[in-house]
């Protein structure tokens, strides 16, 4: 498959003392679940591997099988199954409750070991010589909800993320029809924690996320699986992410307005909930330090966001980035520039 159909855009500028030190391209585009495209900048049709963004609609199939209801998985935890967590005490705890629940403790998990990306809980395992465990990986609740499903079925727990395993078959079948698109014509790689990771244009990526937070418009089997997907993330931002980092910042602002998932390489997911609108974001570079930001300019420029939103104390640093130098000075700012084409015929829904 070609990578591109346009080149990429000019998506954000570097700024140090107003003069341009460095810039991010980027793809854009905005989809509603019909398929129409709304919006867009660069290449609709870039291919690429959707990461950790996906993960919301890897929880999918857990949830048809209702294995919430069938081992009593909480609104916390099934969030704590979408999420890249930032491996807080909080985070580790219900992975570890979930896991319980199966059965299953920790070393069932196959995800690998890293560092949590919270720093103050780095410092706490480090200062009281806590084991790292493969809890603490931000990867460790779409794993414990993989182990779910082997439990229920009866599969092989050992080799659940390989993707010859029934349960990695099954969640490429289901995405693969949110995605709108054949398995086989769905890029197949390994995530940073072993399992299938998803290489699909980026304007199937929007009509999937588009699709998922409009559940009344989805297949029965789809539709209380989808809501509380959304439900569960839009509720609890802090477990989807942690703090300071935007899925988590960007949800509890607008509470329960948009259904937000980021993912490694710098891409980013958004449902606008309610609304039936996708919105897929691709930094070119893989650098996450300007994806947040040029997320909001697209909300911006399609007027789901205001400019008091993302001025305001609670995004402006998501927005508009500090860069800092090793005082913690202010020292310039990352800012968005991207420009959509926006189909002239749409209007933002009341």
């Amino acid at each position: 498959m070609e990578d591109y159909a346009n080149p990429p855009t000019l998506g954000a500028l570097v700024l140090r003392n107003e003069l341009t030190e460095s810039v991010h391209y980027a793809d854009a585009v905005v989809v509603d679940y019909k398929g129409r495209l709304i919006a867009s900048a660069g290449s609709p049709q870039r291919v690429t591997f959707l990461r950790s963004a996906s993960k919301p609609l890897q929880a999918i199939p857990m949830l048809m099988d209702k294995l919430d209801i069938q081992y009593g998985f909480t609104m916390e935890e099934i969030a704590v199954m979408c999420a890249s967590h930032s491996g807080t005490l909080e985070h580790v705890e219900l992975v570890r409750s979930a896991l319980k629940k199966i059965g299953l403790d920790e070393s069932y998990l196959q995800c690998g070991v890293h560092e949590p990306f919270d720093k103050s809980t780095a410092e706490f395992i480090k200062l009281n010589n806590i084991e790292l465990t493969p809890a603490f990986h931000n990867c460790s609740g779409k794993h414990t909800g993989m182990l779910a499903q082997c439990v229920y079925h009866k599969w092989p727990l050992q080799t659940y993320f390989l993707l010859d395993h029934p349960v990695q078959q099954r969640i490429l079948k289901i995405v693969s029809e949110f995605f709108e698109m054949p398995p086989e014509k769905v890029e197949i790689g390994i995530d940073g924690c072993g399992v299938p990771v998803f290489g699909v244009p980026l304007y199937n990526a929007a009509l999937a996320f588009a699709k998922l937070g409009t559940p009344e418009i989805l297949p029965e089997e789809y539709k209380e699986p989808a809501s509380k997907v959304a439900m569960a993330m839009t509720r609890y931002p802090h477990l989807v992410a942690g703090k300071g980092r935007f899925d988590t910042e960007f949800m509890l602002f607008f509470q329960g307005a948009f259904l937000s998932k980021g993912g490694a390489e710098a891409v980013q997911l958004v449902s606008v909930l309610n609304r039936g609108l996708g919105i897929a974001v691709k930094v070119v570079d893989g650098s996450s330090r300007a994806l947040g930001a040029i997320t909001l300019e697209v909300l911006r420029q399609l007027g789901l966001v205001t400019d008091e939103d993302i001025h305001g104390e609670a995004l402006k640093n998501q927005y508009q980035p500090p860069v800092k130098n090793h005082r913690q000075e202010v020292v310039g700012i990352i800012k968005p520039v991207i420009k959509l084409k926006v189909d002239p015929g749409w209007k933002v829904l009341s």
